[in-house]
């Protein structure tokens, strides 16, 4: 396989096919739950800090509201609880969870669409929360919220986080508007929100399905933001072309904005964030084509541009009742090491229509950049929506990071207000290397199991840590100094494994995890080698 070429200082494209080398494949058991009405889009994050993953959910039905699953730990939920929303649309709310009190306990914000108001549900620590605090933006006249996506990070390190929307001068039952833009709002540290800053305005159309996703694209210690834009044919209703944009954050909430990549129609082009190489830089990835028939990623670097990889992916091109070639990849991406070989890999729900069969289908890293195998497992025979499957600890293992799913029961059209089920896919890897820790039984937090363990001459070093930011590294200062830096992150999770000699005496370590904002979390220990 040839390097990347470069264009336009921006991007750097490999073309090929899926590699079928032989990767140790990923083991999945499934467990359902029945939840409520089938949402837009589930929330991984852990609302009773007990070191589970639970699931929060939106809804379109009326009144507005959100549900929240509680992780029971065996793969399966206990029955949602509800939450009415102040603002009733039939849309989905945009939601971001964060802790945003700085209390120690996640909390979710909405943001309700057809408003400039945020409400902000602060979580009592025990899995429930209280009833909404709302924060009125001054936004232009005739400007509102919308349902594009939201994300949440601390864009001025003061050490409130901050939330990051789209909005537009158009209602949510219209088509067209003659602009949107994505705004940033200042976080008070107490739940509320204050300032806003219009950061990108995009094109004129109403943003449903624009994204907005935090990261460290360039591995300053400062977060940045990854929005998409399309632009819709109006004549045919098909999108002409996606435009990424990349906002490199400076810490004042202004951003510097770059276009690594358009995509041309007619579909739309959604995309993930995440460490997929773990190099300490985000990296964005997402299916595209005829039914999801590419994958692309791009890795992100200190140069402030991406090296990218586009792989054809084969999928079900004849018609229903032909043998099958392939399936359709119906949803986003999402990401963790599911087979233990300490390489990211990315997960998508696959549908073939011959045989009315959904998949989870893996897509295990290579050795090289770019290089994946596809590995199907088989789902529940149940009719899927395009909700994006999503990573997280969903067993009491603490160690291998499984999958949940939303799956509906079959139909033609999305249904409303029928409940459909949760679909736990648990990782039971008994071979491959998740870390030398099981996470910590809390939602944020360290656990470390190798505080400088002595053997011989040598110290023994192993953690890992949860956070409900996006973690992005973990190092270790032993007597003043940084000693080792380590990228083994997904989402709020990550770990960290060394080994090293010190001379003899007492020694003074922390360990230093590091989110994508560069929000720290510190353990401190002392070590004496004989």
């Amino acid at each position: 396989m040839s390097p990347p070429q470069c264009f336009a200082a921006f991007l750097c494209v490999l073309t090929s096919t899926v590699i079928a080398s032989a990767q140790t494949p990923a083991n999945f058991t499934g467990y359902g739950s029945t939840t409520g009405e089938t949402p837009a889009n589930i929330y991984p994050v852990d609302v009773n800090n007990d070191g589970l993953t639970d699931i929060v959910q939106d809804t379109a039905q009326s009144p507005s509201a959100f549900t929240v699953s509680i992780n029971n730990g065996d793969g399966t939920f206990k029955p949602p609880v509800t939450y009415t929303l102040p603002a009733s649309n039939t849309v989905p709310m945009p939601i971001a969870t964060a802790d945003f009190n700085n209390d120690g306990n996640i909390d979710i914000a909405v943001v309700l669409a057809n408003t400039n108001q945020i409400a902000v549900y602060l979580g009592r620590g025990d899995g429930s929360f209280e009833s909404p605090q709302i924060s009125t933006i001054n936004l232009p006249s005739g400007w509102k919220f919308m349902t594009g996506g939201a994300a949440a990070a601390d864009f001025n390190a003061d050490g409130n986080i901050d939330l990051v929307a789209w909005t537009s001068n158009v209602s949510t039952t219209g088509y067209t508007s003659s602009s949107t833009e994505l705004y940033v709002l200042e976080g008070n540290g107490s739940g509320g929100f204050t300032n806003a800053y219009e950061i990108l305005t995009g094109p004129p159309f109403q943003p449903a399905y624009f994204q907005a996703l935090v990261g460290d694209y360039d591995s300053d210690g400062k977060a940045d933001i990854a929005a998409t834009t399309y632009v819709e044919d109006y004549s045919s209703g098909a999108n002409e072309y996606t435009t990424v944009h990349v906002l490199y954050g400076n810490n004042d909430f202004t951003f510097d904005d770059t276009t690594p990549y358009t995509q041309n129609g007619p579909s739309i082009f959604l995309i993930g964030s995440g460490d997929l190489n773990s190099d300490g830089y985000t990296d964005l990835y997402g299916l595209y084509g005829t039914n999801g028939s590419q994958l692309s990623v791009f890795y992100g670097n200190s140069s402030r541009t991406f090296d990218s990889y586009f792989m054809d992916l084969p999928v079900d091109t004849n018609p229903v009742g032909a043998s099958w070639d392939g399936d359709d990849y119906i949803s986003q991406l999402t990401m963790a090491d599911f087979n233990g070989d300490a390489r990211m890999d990315l997960a998508a729900i696959g549908w073939n229509a011959d045989y009315n069969q959904a998949y989870l289908a893996v897509f295990l890293a290579g050795s090289n950049p770019g290089e994946f195998t596809e590995q199907l497992v088989t789902l529940p025979n149940t009719y899927i929506w395009e909700t994006a499957p999503a990573s997280g600890l969903f067993s009491g293992g603490f160690l291998t990071p499984d999958v949940v799913l939303n799956q509906s029961p079959n139909g033609g059209s999305p249904p409303q207000n029928i409940p459909s089920y949760l679909d736990a896919e648990l990782n039971d890897a008994d071979s491959g290397y998740f870390g030398p820790c099981s996470y910590p039984t809390g939602g944020e937090g360290f656990n470390v199991c190798n505080p400088g363990t002595v053997n011989g001459t040598t110290a023994l070093f192993g953690a890992s840590v949860n956070s409900f930011g996006k973690v992005r590294k973990i190092e270790l200062w032993v007597d003043g100094v940084k000693v080792q830096e380590q990228h083994h992150s997904w989402d709020g999770h990550a770990y960290f494994q060394w080994a090293s000699t010190f001379s003899s005496g007492t020694h003074y370590a922390t360990f230093y995890a590091a989110d994508i904002d560069n929000r720290l979390q510190r353990y401190d220990f002392n070590f004496i080698m004989p």
